[in-house]
């Protein structure tokens, strides 16, 4: 299974904190990546829960398959969410996504999928990242703003879709369907370190592809990268991004009502 830093495991307990996981039989990830996130909801529920993953990309599946294959509860396929949830009608208890919506063209068909396949009082749990809360400290303030937003922007070939404001617009997509009644959680990822195994370092590093799209200068990024050294060598040195989390439970329609 993928390694993550203590700062990104530690935010991400606090999302599983909040699922409902005391009776959930079937649970289905979208957006499910490497599968970390399944395989260790996995670890908390018991021996009887069906673990499912889908993701558009193989190469992750591949990888959540092997990671997984000694675990007959879990099953992982590839996906095309344009013709939305391959399953039956109120066959999940919970549906869970980290950091996948942003990606989806038809948020709102993806809604009514997700309370098509929930079953009666089941559980949504979507998080997501809002990108322009990304706080980088700095003393060359021009250039830091224009590589972070140039990044937060950045549609990359496997994206259908890109918004740096999925985590402020995460309420109102699900609450507008009318299809849910939940609330909006928020966890402030802070570093004060830069090191490899914090969250922001790795972000700030894969921020030097944006040379290799011609979307910033290479002496762009160099400065950039120099001037944040420079400050944690002093010890100054900050980093925070905020992830937003809506849980909520299936509303409950009359037939013909739910099959609009």
């Amino acid at each position: 299974m993928i390694k993550l830093g203590s700062d990104n495991i530690r935010m991400r307990e606090y999302i599983y904190s909040l699922l409902d996981l005391s009776n959930a039989k079937a649970i289905l990830d979208i957006g499910c990546g490497y599968g970390y996130d399944l395989w260790r909801i996995g670890q908390i529920v018991g021996d009887n829960t069906r673990l499912v993953g889908i993701d558009v990309s193989s190469k992750a599946i591949e990888h959540a398959i092997s990671d997984t294959k000694d675990d007959s509860r879990y099953s992982f396929s590839v996906v095309d969410l344009s013709s939305g949830l391959p399953f039956e009608r109120e066959t999940f208890d919970i549906v869970f996504s980290n950091n996948f919506l942003e990606c989806i063209t038809d948020k709102d068909s993806l809604v009514k999928e997700i309370h098509r396949v929930l079953r009666q009082n089941g559980q949504v749990v979507f998080a997501h990242f809002d990108w322009d809360s990304q706080l980088i400290n700095g003393s060359d303030k021009t250039t830091i703003q224009k590589i972070v937003q140039t990044f937060n922007n950045w549609k990359q070939d496997w994206m259908a879709d890109c918004d740096a404001w999925m985590g402020r617009r995460l309420w109102g997509i699900f609450n507008r369907s009318g299809l849910f009644k939940g609330n909006i959680y928020t966890y402030v990822l802070t570093n004060t370190e830069f090191t490899p195994e914090c969250y922001g370092y790795c972000r700030i590093k894969d921020m030097e592809a944006l040379i290799r799209h011609g979307m910033i200068q290479k002496e762009e990024y160099e400065r950039f990268y120099k001037d944040i050294k420079e400050l944690a060598d002093k010890g100054e040195y900050f980093y925070s991004i905020t992830m937003y989390i809506y849980v909520g439970r299936k509303v409950r329609f009359d037939k013909e009502r739910e099959t609009l």
